[in-house]
């Protein structure tokens, strides 16, 4: 091989480790330029990783050295050998559970902004599917009512914010009776007891705050029993929700679809200024082109939490549609967002105190975005 040949050869190769270190590195890079799931799942893999670098620290032998130097240990080949044929990380046990467990890696997410104490031992569980048997008979038991209507309440056509709740069934422990224990048994379609009590809780504090809302309280597990569906048409139901919404208030501007997570107490709350709360965190779906412009809403609110309330935000998730639905709702508006309050054992002052805090930056995000408008 001639002088010319071997430049050309170390140049191209130059540029492919560049390339493939700043693809790795740069994670916007890879979801600006590269949204494909699997390459995201194989670039972020620790055996990809491993494999790369013993191949760089071949073909560079000063590469090793400065990796040492920086406490980064070089892997052996016998280690990426195991590792791509097992499957198996040998210096992380959970890639054992992975494997063996296979619904347990379906609770992974895209990390964007990480809150207090937020790693992958205590990120979002999704509450398992509840039985829709149990909880028509439990609703058929109660009686049909219209509850009442509160003073100065706001009607639907002249809400700036519409509250619903796509899993209107997921409950909490300590308001469902001592004989209920576990995660699974925290479904319920009594109001007082379930997602939509914080609802109301957060319509309440929004008003306060000079916020016009309008509560959508649908049953939705009787909801999709009329309709024949089951619990995986659930965004597909609270979609025609919004979508009527909005087709009935061109005034609505914020589309909040409250949610409550499976993890348990320990993980959900926490104390600031001697008050308890409800830890609480925000899903940004983002199989839609525009999900940019829900991420940037949200990151806003999140921010706002943590300069006012330091600790109450587990964090900014990102789903596709091999994590959930992928979109929830989303799409039909930047001001669209899906927040987790709470988890099974929080209690309604944890709750409440967390549904106050969320309302004042709301509030705040609205009558600031108004300023800028009426000075323009």
């Amino acid at each position: 091989m001639n002088l010319k040949q071997t430049l050309f050869s170390a140049i191209i190769s130059i540029v492919v480790i560049f390339a493939a270190i700043s693809f790795i590195t740069l994670p916007k890079l890879q979801t600006d330029f590269f949204h494909v799931p699997l390459i995201s799942k194989l670039t972020e893999s620790t055996i990809f990783s491993d494999a790369l670098l013993f191949m760089m620290s071949s073909e560079v032998p000063q590469l090793e050295g400065t990796l040492e130097e920086n406490g980064i240990e070089t892997p052996k080949l016998s280690t990426v050998l195991f590792e791509a044929a097992s499957g198996i990380t040998l210096n992380n046990f959970s890639s054992l559970l992975d494997l063996e467990l296979p619904g347990l890696n379906t609770s992974s997410n895209q990390i964007q902004f990480a809150g207090n104490n937020a790693d992958s031992t205590n990120t979002p569980i999704e509450s398992p599917p509840p039985d829709f048997e149990d909880l028509l008979k439990e609703d058929t038991n109660e009686e049909e009512k219209e509850p009442p209507k509160k003073e100065n309440e706001t009607d639907q056509q002249e809400a700036d914010v519409f509250v619903y709740h796509s899993h209107s069934w997921e409950a909490f422990l300590p308001l469902l009776g001592e004989e209920k224990t576990k995660p699974s048994d925290a479904s319920s379609t009594d109001n007082d007891k379930n997602i939509v009590m914080v609802g109301s809780l957060l319509t309440e504090q929004l008003e306060k705050q000079g916020m016009t809302t309008f509560h959508d309280t649908t049953n939705v597990t009787a909801g999709l029993h009329e309709q024949g569906w089951d619990y995986y048409d659930s965004y597909k139901f609270s979609r025609e929700t919004v979508q009527e919404a909005m087709a009935t208030n061109d005034k609505a501007q914020y589309f909040i679809d409250i949610h409550r997570d499976a993890q348990r107490k320990d993980i959900t709350t926490t104390t600031i200024n001697d008050k308890p709360y409800a830890k609480l965190y925000f899903i940004v779906g983002i199989e839609h082109e525009n999900y940019k412009q829900n991420l940037e809403f949200v990151e806003k609110l999140n921010n706002s939490l943590e300069q006012k309330y330091p600790g109450v935000s587990r964090g900014i998730f990102l789903k596709d549609k091999s994590e959930g639905n992928g979109v929830y709702n989303q799409d039909l508006s930047a001001n669209s967002i899906l927040i987790e309050i709470g988890g099974v054992d929080n209690n309604k002052e944890e709750l409440n105190n967390t549904s106050e805090a969320l309302a004042e930056v709301i509030a705040d995000y609205h009558f600031n975005a108004e300023k800028v408008d009426t000075n323009q």
